[in-house]
């Protein structure tokens, strides 16, 4: 039984190799006339010229069958000896006729194999294309009308390319497009409404240029297609299925869409979808300039994405183009700071505006909810960018921060914050490209909003400020923050201040104009503990990371800012000085204070009025003290007592009773925990003592153990006291004055100093001798008491204390011709 079935597959086999054989004889013999009816082929479908340099019967290769080997192809069109650029070359063209067809005189290809070589299409500039090979002649038209079935689809079966180059480009319209097709199969079938086509295998792109200057999209991409398509002949439309477009990164993207080529259409419209694609992977798909518009922002993420497109098919006229996109959490860096725990979500048009023509003047992208967290405060926005030649960007967007996360989003070894709320309202329109425009120092757009505060308390570190109890609105612009009414702690003052700070935010971005305030300050209660936190020295914060450029901008605006402030205090306190109904005007900028004016009810109520500077700069090593002014019906005890006896204990606040007025300037060097430093000291006093006393003063009562031993010199009353003196370090020098009191009267010339050089001349007129008990009347400016003999006397610095001594002769003075008088036995004078 075996050995027939043998039997019959040999014999089978045979006839079969007899046949095939034939086969191949009968197609060598006639190889003429095969190449002659392919080119009639050939000829009746396309206006070119082939030739094949040898082919080859293959009945076995591939299916069995009528299959054909053609060896180094070459199609070209009729324009091909001007311009030199075949239409098509391939190594090898395999080609698997239908049989059946054969037969009947109707050649029909079941599978074409292109191997090797190269399909380009062109557009020269001059309008010509070697595309110009589909058309067909009048004749040939007509032929085709009469009813003949020479649709080339038609002709065409299966095709497979394998290491084959596409290329097509025009010149006119600035457009080049190219692919090496490494093994890729296409399925032709046919209906009697369409012709279908599954395009499917590995393909690198090489280029997709629509406009050269943009660069173009898929530059040398690898990817895998899956592609079908559909062409209906009586509608003209060409259909593509949903579709995968796979990129080298496994990235799929879908492709769908309909190309409308009918006379009274001539459109398409392209669907893309893609999700979960990194931005990473997807920049390489794009051309140049979307790729560095999105790379320049700098954000990696996930994005699901849909791209929908619609145009004229063959027009100069851009298509429309609209995108929505869901961005993954995502994280962008900004100069001050970092945006995190991003979540983004919108759409992109280049039609915003349905009566004009798409294009980037014409774009708009919008997301109606970005949420996110600058470093650790949360955040929304709403965003809305036109015009893509200038855009033009709509920004609204709210904070929410409290005490929490205000505290990690600035340095805590520079600001502390303890309790409390604020909460940020913004809008902004205007130009997102430039924003804020350097070379004309403004902004190109508006900006506006709201800071409401609410019992948050704040530490500032570096200059040991304590703010407690901060609440208030702050309104805003692109040009000042308004605050109208701002109330807040120091801990001892309840502060009440509206105001407004100016080019706050051109500052930032980097304007020249100086930053400014101007505030009115209401301090019902002032306790006065800000001059040692104002000049202590500049704590030096050891910052543990370099993290926030926002941190360093806060503290160079504080330091930097020039405030103009008005000052109204119903009472005033610091250490021993107190003053009512205080009003001023100063101004702080780079840690110093200049006094416009202060006016004030002071020293026992007495008018004042200074002015002066505080400067704490950094200029010099000590804070420098200048100060002038009038004090008008002073209780002279209380000056004293207010300003710590002036630094010095030999004259003090208990020694004075009085009511002075006074002009003086003053300057001194200050230390850091506002005292005077009196070798610094400089000034002039000009001052008139009414109802002045001095009691118990220690230089008197070494006086008194000299001359007039029984007169008292625990109080002494003066006759008014108009004089001149001029401070020099720890030196007043003081001009000649009359002296007229109830127990002597003197005139004094010298140096009263706060250190160890006092050296005063005392003359005492021998007319002294005269009684004066307490029914003397003083009698000041009495040219007799001048003329006479008279005692001399020198207040000395020995070893730190004055001593007063009887003087052989006065000190020398400017009176160069003035004769010394001689010593006077003080014993004389007693008696």
């Amino acid at each position: 039984m075996f050995a027939r079935v043998l039997k019959i597959f040999g014999i089978i086999a045979l006839c079969a190799f007899f046949l095939f054989g034939a086969v191949e004889i009968w197609v060598y013999r006639n190889r003429d006339n095969i190449f002659k009816n392919a080119k009639e082929f050939v000829n009746e479908n396309l206006n070119g010229n082939l030739e094949i340099e040898d082919f080859k019967f293959r009945p076995f290769s591939g299916s069995f069958g009528l299959n054909f080997t053609l060896t180094n192809v070459k199609l070209t069109d009729s324009l091909y000896q001007v311009h030199k650029k075949p239409f098509l070359e391939a190594e090898q063209m395999h080609i698997a006729l239908d049989l059946a067809g054969f037969y009947k005189g109707n050649i029909k290809i079941k599978n074409l194999i292109l191997e090797n070589g190269t399909m380009k299409l062109f557009v020269q500039k001059d309008g010509y294309s070697n595309l110009s090979i589909f058309k067909s002649s009048a004749k040939d038209k007509k032929k085709k009308d009469s009813g003949g079935n020479d649709d080339i689809l038609k002709k065409l079966g299966n095709m497979r390319f394998v290491n084959f180059s596409v290329t097509y480009s025009d010149s006119v319209k600035q457009k080049y497009y190219g692919a090496l097709l490494h093994d890729v199969t296409n399925i032709l079938t046919t209906t009697d409404s369409s012709t279908n086509a599954s395009l499917n295998g590995a393909i690198l792109v090489n280029q997709l240029t629509f406009k050269p200057k943009k660069g173009g999209f898929l530059i040398n991409q690898e990817t895998r297609l899956g592609l079908a398509l559909a062409y209906d002949a009586d509608k003209q439309q060409l259909k593509i299925y949903p579709s995968v477009l796979e990129s080298a990164t496994n990235d799929k993207i879908g492709i769908n869409g309909i190309f409308d080529f009918s006379d009274s259409a001539k459109v398409f419209t392209l669907n893309f979808e893609a999700k979960q694609i990194a931005i990473k992977n997807a920049l390489p798909l794009l051309n140049r300039k979307i790729k560095e518009q999105i790379d320049s922002i700098g954000i990696q993420t996930n994005v699901d994405a849909k791209v929908h497109v619609s145009g004229k098919i063959a027009s100069l006229e851009q298509p429309h183009v609209d995108v929505y996109f869901k961005a993954d959490t995502f994280q962008y860096a900004l100069p001050v700071g970092v945006l995190r725990d991003m979540h983004a979500e919108g759409s992109f048009t280049n039609q915003a505006d349905t009566t004009k023509i798409p294009g980037p003047d014409n774009s708009r992208v919008t997301t109606q909810d970005v949420r996110g967290k600058f470093e650790t405060i949360p955040f929304r926005i709403s965003i809305a960018v036109t015009n893509f030649q200038n855009p033009i960007a709509r920004i609204n967007g709210n904070v929410d921060a409290d005490s929490t996360n205000l505290d990690q989003l600035l340095d805590p070894a520079r600001y502390r914050f303890k309790n409390g709320t604020a909460k940020i309202e913004f809008n902004f329109d205007g130009s997102l490209k430039n924003f804020y425009d350097p070379d004309r120092d403004r902004f190109n757009g508006k900006l506006n909003g709201k800071v409401s505060i609410n019992n948050i308390s704040m530490d500032y570190l570096p200059r040991q400020v304590h703010l407690k109890k901060i609440k208030g609105d702050f309104t805003f612009d692109e040009k000042a923050f308004v605050f109208p009414d701002l109330s807040l702690s120091d801990g001892q003052n309840m502060l009440y201040i509206r105001g407004k700070v100016l080019d706050l935010i051109p500052y930032l971005f980097g304007s020249p104009k100086p930053l400014r305030a101007n505030v009115d300050i209401n301090i019902p209660n002032w306790k006065m503990n800000w001059l040692e936190t104002l000049l202590a020295p500049r704590q030096v914060v050891k910052k543990k990371r370099k993290k926030l450029k926002l941190v360093e901008l806060l503290d160079d605006a504080i330091d930097q800012m020039q405030i103009v402030a008005k000052l109204d205090a119903k009472k005033l306190n610091y250490k021993n000085f107190t003053a009512r109904d205080v009003k001023g005007q100063f101004t702080i900028k780079n840690n110093a204070v200049s006094i416009e004016y202060f006016v004030m009810k002071a020293f026992g109520g007495g008018n004042v009025r200074i002015a002066g500077e505080m400067d704490n700069s950094g200029s010099s090593q000590l804070p420098h003290l200048a100060m002038r002014g009038k004090i008008g019906n002073a209780d002279v005890h209380s000056v004293f007592y207010s300003f710590d006896d002036f630094g010095q204990k030999t004259l003090t606040h208990q020694n004075l009773k009085g009511i002075l007025n006074t002009d003086f300037s003053f300057e001194s060097r200050l230390n850091n925990n506002v005292r005077l430093v009196p070798s610094t000291m400089k000034g002039l006093l000009r001052i008139d003592l009414t109802n002045g006393y001095i009691l118990n003063f220690e230089p008197f009562m070494k006086m008194k153990k000299l001359i007039f031993k029984k007169r008292n010199f625990e109080r002494v009353k003066f006759a008014p006291i108009r004089s001149d003196f001029k401070l020099s370090g720890q030196e007043i020098e003081i001009s000649p004055t009359e002296i007229e009191s109830n127990v002597v009267t003197l005139y004094i010339d010298g140096i009263y100093s706060f250190g160890k050089k006092t050296d005063i001349n005392i003359q005492i007129p021998l007319s002294n001798l005269k009684k004066r008990d307490s029914t003397y009347v003083l009698d000041p400016n009495n040219k007799e008491k001048k003329q006479g003999s008279k005692i001399f006397l020198r207040a000395i610095d020995e070893n730190g204390e004055v001593n007063i001594k009887l003087a052989f002769r006065k000190k020398k003075d400017k009176d160069k011709d003035k004769k010394d008088e001689p010593e006077i036995d003080p014993d004389l004078i007693e008696k």
